[in-house]
C-alpha cells in the first residue's frame, strides 16, 4: 500500500478550477518531483495535501485514514510537514529557540504538565532543547544558535531544520532554492539530500529542472491543474505534451 495517496483530487476557487482530477500515489521513502509552468497547480496541490486548502473533492488517505478536510495542524501531527516558498521563521526569536518551538510538536507532555513544571515536563524540556541543539549543528548552524536576522540562505536552512524537528514521515519542500545564488543552493540541496538518507518521503515542487532531476527518479507534471504525465524523470520531459507545456510549442 503507498504511504499517501491522492485519488481524484479536484480544488476550486469559485469558477476558477485549480486542480482537476488529480490522481497521484507515493510510497515511502520517495523522492517525487513535482513540475510544470508557472500557474500549473503545483503549489496548491501541497496545500490541499497538507491542509492549508480543502480539497473540492476526491479523497486523500495517508497511512490508511482520510485526511482530507483536516487542519494543517492535525495533519503535521500525522507526520506531514511542509516548508514554503518564502522563508517562514519566528522573526522575534534565535535560531536555537526557532527550532525548539517546533520540536514541541512530538513532546508526550502536555500544556499543563508544562504550566505545573512537573518532573516529566522538566526532563522532556531538557530532551527538547538538545533535539533542537543537535539539528542546528546537523544543518550547519551552530554558530548563528543566538542570532537574529539570517541572511536569506541561510533562512532557508533553518526552515528545513524546523521541518525535520517535527519529526516528518512526509516533507512537501516548495522551491526550496528560489532566489538563492550558486553557493546558496548548493548548501540546501546537500540539505535536501540529508533528509533524503534519513529515509524521510519527500515531494518537491521546483523550477530548477536540473535540480529536479538530480533528486527525483520519478516526476509528475502539471499544466492547468492537471496531471499530464508522471514517470522517470528523463523519459518524462521528452514528452511532446511536456514540451508544449513549458514552451508552447504547436
Amino acid at each position: 500500500m503507498p504511504l499517501l495517496e491522492l485519488t481524484h483530487i479536484k480544488k476550486n476557487f469559485g469558477n476558477l478550477l485549480a486542480l482537476d482530477d488529480i490522481s497521484i500515489s507515493v510510497d515511502k521513502g520517495e523522492v517525487l518531483g513535482i513540475v510544470g509552468p508557472n500557474g500549473s497547480g503545483k503549489t496548491t496541490l501541497l496545500n490541499v495535501i497538507s491542509g492549508y486548502y480543502h480539497p473540492s473533492g476526491g479523497a486523500i488517505v495517508y497511512k490508511d485514514q482520510k485526511i482530507g478536510g483536516l487542519r494543517p495542524d492535525q495533519i503535521a501531527k500525522m507526520g506531514i510537514i511542509r516548508t514554503f516558498q518564502q522563508n517562514i521563521v519566528y522573526w522575534d526569536t534565535v535560531t536555537l529557540e526557532n527550532v525548539y518551538r517546533t520540536c514541541y510538536l512530538s513532546a508526550k507532555t502536555n500544556y499543563w504538565q508544562s504550566f505545573f513544571n512537573t518532573k516529566a515536563w522538566v526532563k522532556e524540556n531538557k530532551e527538547l532543547w538538545c533535539k533542537a541543539a543537535e539539528i542546528v549543528k546537523l544543518f550547519g548552524l551552530g554558530d548563528y544558535s543566538f542570532s537574529l536576522g539570517l541572511p536569506h540562505g541561510k533562512q532557508r536552512s533553518l526552515g528545513m531544520a524546523m521541518a525535520l524537528a517535527a519529526d516528518p514521515d512526509v516533507l512537501l519542500l516548495d522551491e526550496p532554492l528560489a532566489g538563492m545564488d550558486a553557493a546558496e543552493m548548493e548548501v540546501v540541496l546537500n540539505n535536501v539530500r540529508m533528509i533524503i538518507d534519513r529515509g524521510v518521503t519527500i515531494m518537491l515542487v521546483e523550477h530548477n529542472i536540473k535540480t529536479v532531476l538530480s533528486l527525483c527518479p520519478r516526476i509528475i507534471v502539471l499544466n492547468f491543474g492537471r496531471k499530464i504525465a508522471d514517470g522517470a524523470g528523463q523519459e518524462v520531459l521528452k514528452r511532446r505534451d511536456v514540451i508544449e507545456a513549458y514552451l508552447g510549442v504547436e
